[in-house]
């Protein structure tokens, strides 16, 4: 209870989602295909995935595709257990391409959401178990429009580049142990932050059959939210402690959260029943080093959030096999490196290495080309030992289910 006590003199706000947990590659392909798609590049999700491919599209395309994320993170401690909740999550992807008859160039146009995900831990599990220490609920909406173009530049080399309007938030919810400061009821902490920015990307593709290469680069970025931290079942001030006699119940708040450079390569070869598909990623996460609240005179509630992730790697290898001309199956194989190292691991972002396995199969027919697939995720262990009440063993398991459609226009 001591322990508690001083725990809870202290309003600890972590941001979860930050980074960690990219959401997957925003196209049915590249998702049939490990994650893999710089090399194939060849509908209109290569507007985001590779803008060099858009020249390979020689009419008017649309496609979209749709994810359901069923995801799990088990808790296990030396005195308790926890499970995450809200398990379930939807997200959805849309591109138009545009080849006009009389110009070189092709261009793109996509909706994503290529970062954020939500976590939620038991309220009353937080507090008693660790201590108030982290927050119970974290949320990140993230939405990016792309406008892309490619051009080529030989029979056999073409270049693209897109810009990028990203438009998120974030929301986290903590409680707050007014019984142990003041003698008064709990409340919650809540940190909100909204932002719109830009970041860019440009992409190389070399296609001489049966032999495809891709390379993309994608800028750094940095999001700057701006929001309020308020605090519900606020106590009479003159209970206040003298530290923090001078905070607020509610007040403007800001802060900034970096988004890493990735570059992106990829190798195919196409046969004429076989495809072979091989990529890698690597993603300098390093970039994120801390997170600092500005919330005016409540900014003493909120220490400095110390990340210091590393930079990482993305492995995928895949095949087709085109059954006839209407049916072919995909299967594949990926390694994603988690960013987040031991010392600031967070339950609001339990993330861990983990390894993609998928299976996915496409129906071509007059109406257009339709996709389904399934993609298990097999995460490692992670038995994180800081010093802290979240001390404990995380184990987390995912699996995708999603479809796709494209079609001329």
């Amino acid at each position: 209870m001591i322990k508690k006590i001083i725990a809870g003199t202290v309003i600890v706000v972590n941001l979860s989602f930050c980074q960690g947990y990219r959401n997957p590659p925003a196209g049915t392909q590249a998702m049939m295909n490990a994650g893999s798609f710089a090399a194939q590049a060849d509908d209109a999700s290569s507007c985001v995935l590779n803008p060099a491919g858009l020249v390979l599209i020689k009419q008017n395309q649309f496609h979209s595709g749709i994810l359901g994320i069923f995801s799990e993170t088990k808790y296990s401690g030396s005195l308790s257990s926890a499970k995450k909740e809200n398990d379930f999550a939807l997200l959805g992807h849309m591109y138009f391409a545009i080849a006009p008859e009389k110009s070189r160039m092709s261009f793109g146009f996509g909706i994503t959401s290529p970062y954020g995900q939500k976590t939620e831990w038991n309220k009353a599990f937080t507090e008693s178990a660790w201590a108030y220490s982290v927050p119970y609920s974290g949320e990140m909406k993230f939405i990016t429009f792309t406008a892309a173009m490619g051009l080529p530049i030989t029979e056999h080399l073409s270049i693209g580049s897109g810009i990028d309007i990203n438009t998120s938030s974030v929301k986290t919810m903590q409680s707050v142990p007014w019984s142990y400061i003041t003698g008064t009821p709990d409340g919650i902490a809540i940190l909100k932050g909204d932002d719109t920015g830009t970041s860019f990307r440009i992409g190389i593709h070399y296609h001489n059959n049966p032999h495809s290469f891709g390379l993309v680069w994608s800028s750094q970025f940095e999001m700057n939210y701006s929001g309020s931290f308020s605090m519900t079942n606020f106590p009479d001030r003159s209970l206040l402690p003298g530290p923090f006699s001078g905070i607020e119940k509610s007040v403007k708040s800001n802060f900034s959260i970096k988004f890493p450079e990735i570059y992106s390569l990829g190798y195919q070869w196409n046969g004429e029943k076989i495809a072979i598909r091989l990529g890698t990623e690597f993603v300098k996460y390093s970039c994120l080093k801390h997170i600092v609240v500005d919330a005016g005179p409540d900014s003493i509630l909120i220490p400095e959030i110390v990340k210091n992730w590393n930079d990482v790697s993305t492995y995928s290898a895949s095949i087709e096999y085109r059954i006839s001309r209407t049916c072919s199956i995909n299967a594949g194989i990926g390694f994603v490196e988690s960013p987040v190292p031991d010392s600031t691991f967070e339950p609001t972002l339990p993330d861990a290495n983990r390894y993609i396995y998928t299976l996915g199969t496409t129906f071509n027919t007059k109406k257009g080309r339709f996709s389904f697939f399934y993609i298990y995720n097999q995460f490692e262990k992670r038995n994180i030992q800081q010093g802290r009440f979240t001390d404990g063993i995380y184990k987390s398991s995912g699996s995708f289910v999603g479809c796709g459609y494209t079609a001329g226009i």
